[in-house]
């Protein structure tokens, strides 16, 4: 029988979702199972952090954060791809050791262009303080062009992309900065804008990017023993939170996606499934937005350090908050009971409780972790 762990993050993001995907990975590995991390949704503004017990520290943002472990990596077309920031994570992974990265991309998955982040960074920079809450890595604005999709991209020749990125791309960023009241772009954006080596260096980066993956639909999921479905932000995230109004991420953050895969490409077969549920013992929220558990650093713990999620320019400073116990297990039901799964798939939940070492909760959880990397994770029994 085939074996699936969905990790889920259960509030707004930095829940440790990369922890737990590198511990279901390693352990999985270490018993000889073929494993595969699918990254099923969101994009490059994915930040996992994983820790190994050797004390090489990634943020992953690309490819699963069962790397470290052995596992491979899959991005289907709800991923956003970006081929300048991929290959900045591929030659750091190199570099921290990573050997025979084995990463497919679904021929259906957008691209992200120039253009696209210096849209949203420039929008971002013209909100001021109502910025809502962006990274700038151009998720929205990727989506909203609803360009070629990688395999069509691929298809085109080098001057082909060249045209798309300065005609297509480049009058769609005019359109939406103008609409935004930005008449004109800023001097210190136009030496970027006008550069044509910005357009060569991603032609080169998207070429590069192709040569180091393999693009594969889902089919390849019945190729490997243990698949692990690793959610980008969190429940409190998801597009269709409309109290949050524009102050979430354009994909469904739950159990919504890795369903739609798993009925699609698994119906007929038999699984274990299992849909942790991840959270700190403290919320975080990393940009703006309504925070109705807000409380100050220093009400749950002066100490505490995070090395990921520094200050920026466009999402700010980390921000904290206290558990609603109640709103907190209200939302994780909703969200189980609405995956619906194939005959012959049987589904469990679990809770996975980190940094248990910085402030005390009330949650109940099945695995706890005090530490940063997978050997601090311990699994609770009854």
């Amino acid at each position: 029988m085939r074996d699936i762990k969905i990790v889920i993050g259960a509030n707004y993001g930095d829940e440790g979702k990369g922890l737990m995907t590198d511990f279901f990975a390693a352990d999985a590995v270490t018993r000889g199972l073929r494993t595969l991390v699918i990254c099923s949704n969101g994009g490059s503004q994915r930040g996992h952090t994983v820790i190994t017990p050797e004390g090489v520290r990634h943020v992953f943002h690309h490819f699963g954060s069962g790397c470290f472990a052995g596992a491979d990596s899959w991005l289907p077309r709800y991923f956003i791809v970006n081929p300048m920031i991929f290959m900045d994570e591929y030659e750091m992974l190199i570099k921290k050791g990573i050997k025979n990265i084995c990463i497919y991309v679904d021929p259906e998955c957008p691209v992200t262009t120039p253009y696209d982040m210096i849209t949203n960074q420039l929008l971002e920079e013209h909100r001021g303080n109502k910025r809502h809450g962006s990274c700038g890595a151009g998720i929205w604005e990727t989506l909203l062009r609803q360009g070629p999709g990688l395999e069509k991209m691929q298809e085109m020749s080098d001057n082909g992309i060249r045209n798309f990125l300065m005609g297509e791309c480049r009058k769609q960023m005019l359109s939406r900065l103008n609409d935004a009241g930005i008449r004109k772009i800023p001097e210190g954006w136009k030496d970027i804008t006008d550069d044509e080596g910005l357009i060569d260096n991603y032609i080169y980066d998207f070429r590069q990017m192709l040569s180091h993956c393999i693009i594969r639909s889902g089919d390849i999921l019945k190729e490997y023993d243990r698949l692990i479905f690793e959610n980008g932000q969190g429940l409190l995230l998801d597009r269709s939170r409309k109290e949050f109004g524009c102050h979430t991420t354009p994909s469904s953050t739950g159990l919504r996606n890795p369903a739609e895969m798993i009925n699609e490409y698994l119906k007929g077969e038999a699984a274990d499934t299992e849909c942790c549920y991840v959270t700190r013992t403290y919320l975080t929220r990393h940009g703006a937005g309504p925070f109705r558990e807000e409380c100050t650093k220093a009400e749950i713990n002066e100490d505490m350090a995070d090395l990921t999620n520094v200050p920026n320019p466009h999402q700010g400073t980390i921000r904290y908050g206290k558990h609603d116990t109640k709103a907190f297990l209200r939302r994780i039901k909703e969200d189980y009971d609405s995956m619906k799964l194939p005959e012959g798939f049987h589904k469990r939940m679990s809770i996975a409780l980190t940094h248990v070492n910085e402030y005390m909760t009330d949650i109940s959880a099945d695995y706890i972790s005090d530490g940063e990397s997978r050997i601090s994770v311990k699994k609770e029994t009854c």
